[in-house]
C-alpha cells in the first residue's frame, strides 16, 4: 500500500474511497495526516463526477484511533492549539461537501476518529466497532465538535453517558442507538458501504445536496423556520432539468438521467 496517509481509490464510477493510511499507529491523526485529507477534501469539493465518498481506515484494527498523542506530551500549547483549530476547520469542510459521504467503521474509532465519522452522512459499523470520545482520561475534552455532533445526533443524556464515563460503545450498541445505518460483519464492512453508495448514485445529486443541508443545518432551527427552508429547496429543485426529469421518468415509467443540472 502506498505510503501516502491518505489513499485515494476510485471503487467504481462515482465512488470514491478515502483509506485512513497509518495502519502501524491504528491510523492515528497528525498533522500530516490531515493536510493529507484536507487536500483531498478540497479535491473532492470541485469533483461533479464524483457522488459518493467512503471513508475507512487501513488494516483490521482501526478506522482513526484519535489523534496521535505522542505529539501532546512536553505542554507545547502554540503547536496544540494550532493541531485542534486546523482539526476541526478540516472537518467542517468534511461535513460540508455537497456529496453524501460514508464511515465504514472497523475497530477502533476514538476520539478525532469518532468526531470524522460524526461528520459523514452515514455510520455503518463492523462487529468489531468499538466507538468513544475518551479525552477526558487524559483531562482533556473532545475539540473537533465531538460533544456538539454527538448529542445532536443521541441526545445530551445518552451523549453525557458516553463522554462523562469515556465509554466505548460497540457497533452493535452503536447500531442500536440509530447511530450507525447497518451492523455487519468485518468481512462484510466493504460490501456493505458499496452497497449504500451504489444505491445514493440513484439519487439526483443536486436534490442530495439538498437534502444532506436540509439535515445538517434544519436540526439547529427553529421548526418553522427550517420548514420554510425546505420548501424554498423544493421549489427550486422543481425548477431544475433533473426535478423535470425525475417527473417524466416516473410517469414514463423509466429509469431517470440525472445530469446535475
Amino acid at each position: 500500500m502506498s505510503e501516502s496517509p491518505i489513499v485515494r481509490d476510485e471503487i467504481e464510477r462515482g465512488i470514491v474511497r478515502l483509506t485512513f493510511n497509518r495502519p502501524e499507529k491504528l491510523n492515528a491523526l497528525s498533522m500530516p495526516l490531515m493536510q493529507a485529507l484536507e487536500a483531498e477534501v478540497d479535491r473532492l469539493q470541485g469533483e461533479a463526477a464524483t457522488r459518493v465518498v467512503i471513508l475507512t481506515g487501513a488494516g483490521e484494527r482501526a478506522f482513526v484511533a484519535g489523534a496521535d498523542i505522542t505529539e501532546y506530551r512536553g505542554s507545547r500549547t502554540k503547536e496544540f492549539i494550532a493541531f485542534q483549530t486546523e482539526s476541526r476547520r478540516i472537518f467542517d469542510k468534511l461535513e460540508a461537501l455537497p456529496m453524501p459521504t460514508i464511515a465504514a467503521i472497523r475497530g477502533y474509532a476514538l476520539g478525532g476518529g469518532f468526531e470524522i465519522a460524526l461528520c459523514c452522512d452515514v455510520i455503518i459499523c463492523a462487529q468489531s466497532a468499538r466507538l468513544g470520545l475518551p479525552e477526558g482520561l487524559l483531562g482533556l475534552s473532545p475539540g473537533g465538535g465531538g460533544t456538539q455532533r454527538l448529542t445532536r445526533a443521541i441526545g445530551k443524556y445518552l451523549a453525557s453517558d458516553i463522554m462523562l464515563a469515556a465509554r466505548r460503545i460497540t457497533g452493535e450498541r452503536a447500531y442500536s442507538l440509530g447511530l450507525a445505518a447497518a451492523l455487519c460483519p468485518d468481512e462484510s464492512l466493504a460490501e456493505a458501504a458499496l452497497e449504500r453508495a451504489r444505491a445514493m448514485l440513484k439519487v439526483a445529486p443536486q436534490a442530495q445536496a439538498a437534502m444532506k443541508r436540509l439535515i445538517r443545518q434544519g436540526a439547529d432551527g427553529a421548526l418553522t423556520l427550517s420548514q420554510s427552508f425546505e420548501q424554498e429547496v423544493l421549489f427550486r429543485l422543481y425548477g431544475t432539468e433533473d426535478g423535470q426529469e425525475g417527473i417524466a421518468a416516473f410517469l414514463d415509467k423509466r429509469n431517470p438521467v440525472f445530469t446535475g443540472r
